[in-house]
C-alpha cells in the first residue's frame, strides 16, 4: 500500500517576543498568586467565607467597641468601660489567627503536592528556596495585615479621644513598633509553622487537623506541666504551648508586668530559635519535595 505524497503546513510558527522576566518577577508572581489563594480571590463564595469570616474575627470585635467607646463613653463613667490593651487584644486575636493560619495555609501546598506541580515550578529558573519563599511570604502577608489592622485601629482612636493629641503621641509613640514587633511574631510563628506542617500532607483537611492538633495538644501538654510540675523541665515543657508562649511574648513586648513561671523574654527567645528551626525544616522539606 503506497503513501500518498507528503504535503508540508505552514502553521504560522512565532517565537516568544514578549518580555522576558528576571527570578524577581517570578518570584512577585507566586507571592500575588498566594495572596489571592488566601483570601479566596478570583474563587467561589464558599472559598471566601472561611478565610474572611476569622479574619473579621479578628479585626470586627476592636472596630465595634472603639464604635462603643465613641457613643457609649462620653455619656457613662470612664471607669464603666475600658477598652482592652494592645497585649490582652492580641490575646484574644491570636485564636481567629491561628484557626486562620490552619484552614488556609495549607491552600497554598497541598494542592500544589496532590496536583504534583511542584516539579513544573522547577522547570523555569525558579528554586525551591524561591517557592516556598514567595509562598511563606504572602501567607505573611495576609497575617501580618490582619494582625496590625485591629492594633491600628485602637492606637488612632487612643490618638483621637486624648485630650492633647499631640502630647499622647510624643509620650506614647513607642507603641507603634511595639504592636509591630508583636503582630510580626505572631504572624511568623503562625505562618512557618501553619506551612511546615501543610508541606507534610496532600490533602488541605488532613494539614488543618495537624495543625490544629499541633496547636492545642501543645497547649494542653503545657498546661498541665505548669499546672501540675514546678522546676525548671517543667517550665521547658510548658513552652511547646505556643499560644500561651506567644501572649507571654507579645505582653513582654508591650512591657506588660505577668506573673508567669516562665517570663515573656524567654517566651520570646525560645518562639524566635523555634521559628528558625521550623524554617529550615520547611526549605529542606520543600527541596526534597521539588526533586521529587
Amino acid at each position: 500500500m503506497s503513501s500518498g505524497p507528503a504535503e508540508v503546513f505552514d502553521l504560522g510558527y512565532r517565537g516568544y517576543d514578549g518580555e522576558r522576566t528576571g527570578r524577581w518577577a517570578r518570584r512577585n508572581a507566586i507571592w500575588r498568586d498566594g495572596i489571592r489563594i488566601s483570601l479566596g480571590l478570583g474563587r467561589g463564595v464558599g472559598a471566601k467565607v472561611a478565610p474572611w469570616l476569622l479574619l473579621a474575627l479578628a479585626l470586627v470585635p476592636m472596630v465595634v467597641l472603639v464604635v462603643v467607646a465613641a457613643f457609649v463613653g462620653p455619656a457613662t463613667n470612664p471607669d464603666d468601660f475600658e477598652l482592652p490593651s494592645y497585649g490582652d487584644y492580641y490575646g484574644y486575636a491570636m485564636v481567629p489567627l491561628a484557626l486562620f493560619a490552619a484552614v488556609v495555609a495549607p491552600l497554598l501546598i497541598c494542592p500544589d503536592r496532590s496536583d504534583r506541580v511542584l516539579s513544573l515550578y522547577a522547570a523555569r529558573p525558579i528554586t525551591a528556596l524561591d517557592y516556598v519563599g514567595a509562598r511563606w511570604a504572602s501567607f505573611a502577608t495576609v497575617l501580618l495585615a490582619a494582625s496590625w489592622a485591629p492594633e491600628a485601629v485602637l492606637f488612632t482612636w487612643n490618638v483621637l479621644d486624648a485630650k492633647s493629641p499631640g502630647s499622647f503621641l510624643r509620650d506614647n509613640w513607642d507603641v507603634v513598633p511595639r504592636f509591630l514587633a508583636a503582630g510580626a511574631l505572631i504572624a511568623v510563628v503562625l505562618t512557618t509553622l501553619a506551612l511546615l506542617v501543610a508541606s507534610f500532607a496532600t490533602r488541605r483537611a488532613y494539614a488543618s487537623v495537624a495543625m490544629l492538633a499541633v496547636i492545642f495538644i501543645g497547649s494542653a501538654i503545657g498546661g498541665i506541666a505548669e499546672e501540675n510540675f514546678s522546676g525548671g523541665a517543667a517550665d521547658a515543657v510548658s513552652l511547646v504551648g505556643l499560644p500561651q508562649a506567644m501572649t507571654d511574648a507579645v505582653h513582654w513586648i508591650f512591657g506588660d508586668e505577668l506573673d508567669r513561671p516562665v517570663s515573656g523574654g524567654v517566651s520570646a527567645l525560645w518562639l524566635v530559635g523555634l521559628t528558625i528551626v521550623l524554617a529550615a525544616w520547611l526549605v529542606r522539606r520543600t527541596n526534597r519535595l521539588v526533586r521529587g
